[in-house]
């Protein structure tokens, strides 16, 4: 007997091991794996698991009647979206598509299950190798994602240069949030281009080029007209000629840098890249000659474009102390307004440049312990020119900055003007507000003092001075507003004007995505803010006060008006592209478009009644017509161009 209750005893201790060693085990031996898991039970002293804790994302792939998918979903890290800058690094390193953390395949009910360590993401699905749906910033763990696949937004604009519609421009558009390529498509023959079935973003980045231009990357609403205007750049071919015959060897750039080239044996160039969007001047020069040449903006005329060299000057510069003459040594001689001059030290304080250009040279010479001096001197064509330059003793201006309370303020920034200073130069205060500037002439300067959140400083100095200088700053003030429609949503890139009462305006700006817009640096007062932004009415002036740097944001609501749509035709009926619609009389944010390539227009923002519509096309008499807002189907028809 007592041995079979040893061997029962025996049995139910197996039993109970072997329940213990069953994957997941009891309740509450569940429990106390989570909580050492989690590091806060008895074991928590244990490391940390080298790899984060993963968890499931779920949802179903559906369309819009409710029916499953079969798609690809992704999953990417959520991140704020990218700004044009950092779009064009991507474009620039030719990485345009973000990887994904994980993927899966829908099953036949369309659900999905992903397995991700714990964040926020972004789940797109794609349908044919197509992106087709998005859903924003998931949770992981999240019990329920719901992805419906759509045929997408449509995007509209045009690609244009300072001439008109760029044909055949080739764009590439990707999301932002995840950066994802969505569709490459090409400009028609007036520029005019339509993408389809684009995610619902807000905004999509497009990445623009065509033959003869320079590229471009912009950001564009999706619920809008969207305008990309390239750069245009030429192709220069010529002749470098030095009294009457080839000049091998010179060497051809634009002034302010860009592409180089150089002459060959017959003293012809190319120049490729050329920005033809304004005046470009090109230099040539050779080892005796100078020349430059001007090209027009939209220049057409770039082939046999000769620059003549005239004979070159140089100069020579001696750079010493004004009352000893002695050769000063760390000296350094520039021409602010003529980079392509080249200064080289032969010798202690001895400089020479040649070639140079004939005529007036700005100079600025400075040396250590010396003040600076500006010379302008006149290059001659011809043998090098001789000057010497003598630097004064230097003076110097210190002082303090402080603030309201008589505190010295550091990280105050202080711009100086004067003899011997660029311009670009700025000097930061540094500990108790202290500040010293050297190297300056015995002479008259302009100091301004600037520093985020207070009123700039601007005093007329003559040096040297006895004693040192203390200003003080006075803190400024600021407005803030944020621009809503009629039914609470933000309007971004709503334009805001403040001014002061009964006086002038004195600020603009536009506002950001979310409605807003901040406006600092301003003198303590009152003030009156008014906004328009497209498709709207402009709002009546709305009072604010400014007294310090806490600004709560105003609301300005702006009520949504009409809008006007309608067609311009031919007198044959075909649709006329790039013709110009203007709203005559009380202009209101949507005052002028301009047709697509179909001749369609839009002009938001109206209010009911009668107005007056310009019609103009280049080749095409005017019409002017009085049209009741609102109306559909609207057709206007211009006559056929004039022959001459």
């Amino acid at each position: 007997m007592r041995y079979g209750l040893v061997a029962a005893g025996a049995l139910l201790l197996l039993l109970a091991l072997l329940l213990a060693l069953v994957p997941g085990g009891t309740e509450e031996q569940r429990a106390s794996a989570k909580t050492r898991a989690a590091g806060t039970g008895p074991d928590s002293s244990a490391p940390a698991p080298a790899a984060p804790e993963s968890a499931a994302l779920r949802g179903w792939v559906q369309d819009a009647r409710g029916q499953p998918v079969a798609a690809r979903v992704l999953a990417f890290e959520a991140g704020p979206a990218l700004t044009r800058e950092g779009l064009e690094q991507h474009v620039a390193e030719q990485a345009l598509e973000a990887p994904a953390r994980a993927t899966a395949t829908t099953g036949p009910d369309g659900a999905f299950l992903l397995r991700v360590p714990e964040g926020r993401y972004h789940l797109l699905a794609e349908v044919d190798g197509r992106p087709a749906a998005l859903a924003l910033e998931v949770e992981a763990g999240a019990s329920e994602v719901s992805l419906v696949v759509t045929d997408g937004e449509r995007l509209t604009g045009q690609v244009v240069d300072v001439a008109g519609g760029v044909a055949r421009a080739h764009l590439t558009v990707v999301s932002l949030a995840p950066l994802r390529r969505l569709r490459e498509v090409v400009s028609d023959e007036t520029g005019a281009f339509v993408v389809e079935g684009l995610l619902p973003q807000a905004r999509h980045g497009v990445w623009a080029r065509a033959a003869g231009h320079g590229s471009r990357v912009v950001l564009v609403d999706a619920s809008r007209h969207a305008t990309v205007m390239l750069p245009c750049a030429l192709r220069v071919e010529g002749r470098v000629l030095e009294r009457g015959v080839a000049a091998p060897g010179a060497r051809v750039r634009p002034r302010g840098g860009g592409p180089e080239a150089r002459a060959d044996a017959a003293g012809r160039f190319v120049l490729e890249g050329l920005d033809c969007s304004g005046r470009t001047e090109l230099l040539a020069e050779s080892a005796t000659g100078v020349g430059e040449r001007a090209l027009e903006p939209l220049s057409e005329d770039t082939s046999g474009f000769d620059i003549s060299l005239e004979t070159a000057g140089g100069l020579r510069v001696r750079v010493v102390e004004a009352r000893s003459g002695r050769l000063l040594e760390g000296a350094s001689v520039q021409s602010p307004a003529a980079p392509e001059a080249v200064w080289r030290e032969e010798d202690v304080g001895r400089f020479r440049a040649a070639p140079l250009m004939p005529g007036p040279l700005g100079l600025i010479v400075r040396a250590p312990g010396h003040g600076a001096v500006q010379r302008v001197l006149e290059v001659r064509p011809g043998p090098e020119v001789e000057v010497e330059l003598g630097l004064p003793p230097e003076s110097v201006l210190a002082g303090r900055i402080l603030g309201p309370e008589g505190l010295g303020m550091p990280g105050a920034r202080l711009h100086l003007l004067g003899p011997g200073l660029s311009g670009g130069e700025a000097v930061l205060t540094g500990a108790e507000g202290r500040f010293e500037v050297r190297g300056l002439a015995e002479d008259t300067y302009e100091l301004r003092v600037e520093r985020p959140g207070y009123l700039p400083v601007t005093r007329e100095l003559r040096l040297p001075r006895t004693e040192p200088l203390e200003l003080s700053l006075e803190p400024a003030a600021a407005v803030a507003v944020k621009v809503l429609g009629a039914r609470g949503e933000p309007v971004g890139e709503a334009a805001v004007s403040l001014s002061r009462v009964g006086g002038e305006t004195v600020r603009e700006e536009g506002t950001d995505a979310r409605g807003g817009v901040h406006f600092g640096g301003l003198v303590p007062g009152r003030y009156l803010a008014k906004a328009r932004a497209p498709g709207y009415l402009a709002s009546e002036p709305v009072p604010v006060e400014a007294w310090d740097e806490e600004a709560v944001p105003v609301p300005l609501v702006l009520r949504e008006g009409l809008t006007l749509s309608g067609r311009v035709r031919d007198a044959r009926g075909g649709p006329v592209a790039e013709a110009d619609v203007v709203l005559m009389g009380n202009a209101t944010s949507g005052g002028r478009t301009r047709t697509d390539g179909q001749g369609r227009f839009t002009l938001p923002g109206l209010v009911p009644g009668r107005v007056r519509l310009l019609v103009e096309k280049f080749g095409h008499p005017m019409r002017e017509v009085e049209v009741e807002v609102p109306t559909s189907n609207l057709e206007l028809r211009l006559e056929s161009p004039r022959l001459e």
